[in-house]
């Protein structure tokens, strides 16, 4: 039945109705390193919340360190999704094509070779050792003592004696105790062995001299090394183990996860776009990306997140990483490789400049362009990240979408720390997860 009509001459009327008062809703504010101050949130598209989280590379343990950065995103993320109610995207990639995990997997692969074929400690093993360890002294000493080699002795009992001593040169060398560790338990097994070769156990005589006969054997027989599953299972085991840890730590896995080696086609095509925009350049086989070129062009502008660091060559150099560096054909040292020219005992995949491997920073690019597209609400990782890896990443980004902000929100994590240095890999100074 409808309601009555009203009537002109009705005396009845409506009670008022009054406005309800509006509880204020929480504003979300979040720290972004593009401006470095706290900033309302304001994500592109309502409710919905587009998020790439950059992950592991994979090549040893999950230490507590990376611990630290992945519960940290996890408490973030859970806030917007479960107290404020965005619906997230959260995309996370697997970097398993990387300088690092190259170097290491060669390693291991040379390595295992050399310690199944020594099945008793013989002269030629212990000459094999004896000049492994002085090629690895000599490499990592040469610039903390030059005699450290030939006097190994007295430098190592000096070193331990002289607390002060090694604090110094651990201040202007944060790599130096892992290399005294490794020389140092080398040093003595090779001594023992010397002694009495017939009753040494050669498996651990050759895990005592892991480090040095790694680092041997990869100078010496690198370009033998060509089977793609060498490298591919070194990555493939570690992937596995991140997230064993991950979960052991109840971190949410990711909505989308994306590895390098599933997207080089698509790095290909990007890395051409760029070309085509004016920003990159081939040489020698490898693809650069001209900073010159970029900044301040078109309302471009490299290092956003870090400007001060523009022009910090050294963080370029360890960008690059220990086989990039040796590439060459950069016009200006501060341009970074988007393509790798691979030489022998690399992986590699064809391109139109020739066989090689994605550089790092273009690996991110490409992953969270094809999931997300030219625009994202929040990009995520470690403080270290932020230069050059980050700004690189932008600026690439920004070359091939030409646009000028392909991130709203950066949000970083900060360092743990060990008795005053970064817990890291290359340190070798962390305590894994496990």
């Amino acid at each position: 039945m409808s309601a009555p009509a009203a009537t002109a001459s009705t005396s009845r009327k409506q009670p008022p109705w009054r406005v309800p008062e509006a509880k204020p809703v929480p504003k979300l504010k979040l720290y972004n390193s593009m401006t470095r101050t706290k900033t309302e949130f304001i994500p592109i598209d309502g409710n919905q919340v587009t998020w790439y989280a950059c992950g592991p590379t994979v090549y040893d343990s999950t230490h507590i360190g990376h611990a630290r950065n992945y519960v940290t995103l996890d408490i973030l993320h859970r806030v917007i999704e479960d107290y404020f109610g965005y619906n997230v995207l959260f995309v996370e990639n697997i970097t398993d094509i990387d300088d690092k995990i190259i170097k290491r997997a060669r390693q291991n692969h040379l390595f295992n070779n050399f310690k199944a074929s020594t099945t008793t400690v013989t002269p030629e093993a212990i000459a094999k050792a004896e000049a492994a360890w002085k090629l690895y002294a000599e490499s990592e000493l040469k610039a903390i003592d030059a005699t450290a080699a030939d006097q190994w002795a007295a430098f190592s009992e000096k070193i331990n004696r002289d607390e002060a001593y090694k604090a110094t040169i651990t201040i202007a060398h944060p790599k130096f105790p892992m290399h005294f560790s490794a020389l140092q338990e080398a040093f003595d097994s090779i001594e023992q062995a010397k002694k009495s070769p017939a009753t040494t156990n050669a498996a651990a005589f050759c895990e005592a001299n892991k480090t040095t006969l790694s680092n041997a054997l990869d100078k010496e027989l690198s370009h033998t090394v060509s089977d793609p599953k060498v490298f591919r299972d070194l990555a493939a085991y570690w992937e596995g183990e991140f997230f064993k840890d991950m979960d052991r730590l109840g971190v949410r896995r990711p909505d989308v996860l994306t590895r390098v080696s599933e997207y080089v086609p698509e790095i290909v095509t990007f890395v051409e776009k760029i070309i085509s925009n004016g920003y990159a350049y081939e040489a020698e086989g490898s693809v650069y990306f001209d900073t010159a070129a970029f900044d301040g062009k078109d309302g471009h502008h490299y290092a956003k997140l870090a400007p001060w660091s523009k022009g910090d060559a050294s963080l370029m150099e360890e960008s690059e990483g220990s086989l990039g560096i040796k590439l060459s054909g950069k016009k200006s040292s501060m341009d970074f490789a988007l393509w790798k020219a691979s030489k022998s005992g690399e992986p590699a995949w064809d391109s139109p400049w020739g066989p090689g491997r994605p550089g790092w920073h273009i690996e991110c690019s490409v992953m969270a362009s094809e999931v997300l597209g030219s625009n994202m609400d929040i990009h995520s990782g470690g403080i270290d990240l932020a230069f050059p890896h980050h700004d690189n990443e932008l600026a690439q980004s920004e070359a091939y979408h030409q646009c000028d902000q392909w991130v709203n929100y950066f949000t970083h994590c900060g360092h743990l720390h060990v008795q005053g240095q970064k817990m890291s890999k290359s340190l070798k100074n962390f305590i894994t997860v496990q």
